[in-house]
């Protein structure tokens, strides 16, 4: 009898205890309306009691939104495939947890869409959950973007495909961003805009949503409209410059409490064609366009089209020199003193092959051959079609020959061979001022082309 009373009271005892515990809550304050092309906050709170373990908020984004950092406290914070995930080993000692980030609605978007989530974490070696109360929000369309470019936030990414699709079977416009990088001097951020239009010379424009933090003030507009209003900065066309390819750029002026890291930017590209409307997506790419020339722009579209990666920060020349072939005369090089003196290594050419195929037309003397192991070369020039090497860069007085490789549909011209990085880019300064702008090193490897990070790493720098 007295055994059964104590285990009755034991059990009323725990389950008095499992009560009195506090449960686990979590809220999340949305605005209930926000504007195509503008950004809004998602705020959460957890009250997590004495909770520590292992825990994870995730929320699932519509196709369209794009979420930021902006307060994770010491939770790992990510956005990728449109799920916004926030990810703690041991959660921190006080409650409750405060957390907030930032979404950016595309310009084109309007509609309603509901924001939900969940709360998982581990107690006791048991994997809980607790569902985030969802959130209705209505997106107002953005008053600078006409009705027929607006697209209803569940049907985004169905209408964007198909436009893709239209777009990519009726030309090929593209608009590339550099990404976005500090000024030389102050705050500043540079961004640089490559649009590749071809034949296509009409009335075009360009819409980049900024965040909310940053002002935006042209560079460079290539007599286009630039105006800036409302977080959008805009080029606009009536009728686009000749060339297949152009660049324009602007800069932006950050608040006290804004950087690089907040910087999200989106933005699109739109033309008329046989009277329709359409809409390019810009892509970011890590390419260097500040300064690139028309010729250039023909090799980087193709380097991009054929998947060949470029060192991000690295300029691409390829300039393209028109020279009748010229009867073949040796000439002697004009060795010039330079400071600080580059102290150049002798290539040791253990083979005799060219490095690629496809050179033929090119003098044998002409031809870049294979070494053995690891080296770096200076590249001058990248062309569609080949020009007499020594010919087109006499006017240089370079001390050494300047050989031609087929890579990636381009003959490419490069100069020099040394065993490291320093000796090489010391070599490019001296060719930089005997006035090749853009020159870059390129790295090998028993004669293929190699990244030079991977090269430097090899060599030890």
């Amino acid at each position: 009898m007295i055994k059964s009373i104590i285990a009755v009271l034991l059990l009323f005892l725990g389950t008095a205890m499992l009560l009195s515990q506090d449960p686990v809550t979590v809220k999340m304050t949305v605005p209930s309306v926000v504007g195509a092309g503008q950004e809004f906050r998602v705020s959460i709170t957890i009250d997590k009691g004495e909770l520590e373990e292992f825990s994870r908020l995730q929320q699932e984004l519509p196709s369209g939104l794009v979420a930021r950092q902006d307060n994770s406290g010491s939770a790992d914070y990510s956005f990728d495939n449109q799920r916004v995930r926030f990810i703690w080993l041991k959660l921190p000692s006080e409650s409750p947890i405060l957390l907030n980030y930032k979404v950016l609605v595309n310009e084109r978007l309007k509609g309603t869409f509901t924001l939900g989530g969940e709360f998982s974490y581990v107690e006791n070696n048991e994997r809980k959950s607790v569902n985030l109360r969802p959130e209705s929000i209505n997106i107002t369309p953005s008053p600078s973007v006409s009705a027929d470019r607006q697209i209803d936030i569940g049907s985004y990414t169905s209408v964007l495909a198909t436009e893709q699709a239209s777009t990519s079977s009726t030309s090929n416009v593209t608009c590339i961003r550099q990404t976005p990088y500090k000024a030389r001097t102050g705050n500043d951020i540079m961004v640089n805009l490559l649009v590749y239009k071809r034949n296509m010379n009409k009335f075009a424009k360009i819409e980049e949503q900024i965040p909310q933090g940053f002002e935006a003030i042209a560079v460079e507009s290539r007599e286009g409209l630039f105006t800036y209003k409302e977080g959008v900065a805009k080029f606009v066309w009536m009728n686009l410059p000749e060339e297949p390819g152009f660049t324009v750029s602007y800069r932006l002026i950050p608040e006290a409490s804004k950087s690089i890291d907040d910087l999200q930017i989106s933005g699109t590209l739109s033309y008329i064609l046989e009277g329709r409307n359409i809409s390019v997506d810009i892509v970011q790419k890590d390419v260097y366009l500040s300064g690139i020339s028309n010729a250039n722009i023909e090799a980087l579209m193709v380097s991009l089209e054929s998947g060949e990666e470029l060192p991000a920060g690295k300029p691409v020349r390829t300039e393209q020199v028109e020279i009748k072939p010229p009867p073949v005369k040796e000439e002697k090089p004009v060795v010039k003193e330079e400071k600080p003196v580059v102290k150049e290594e002798k290539p040791v050419i253990r083979e005799t092959r060219t490095v690629s195929t496809g050179l033929s037309g090119v003098p044998e003397r002409q031809r870049l051959p294979v070494q053995d192991g690891i080296y770096y070369r200076v590249q001058l020039a990248a062309t569609s079609r080949f020009s007499d090497a020594n010919k087109a860069f006499a006017a240089n007085n370079l001390s050494r020959p300047v050989l031609v490789e087929r890579h990636n549909g381009l003959y490419k011209y490069t100069i020099g061979s040394f065993s490291t990085y320093d000796q090489a880019n010391d070599f490019r300064n001296t060719v930089l001022s005997r006035g090749i702008r853009g020159a870059f090193v390129v790295a090998y490897r028993n004669g293929k082309r190699i990244n030079v990070i991977d090269a430097r790493k090899a060599t030890g720098g």
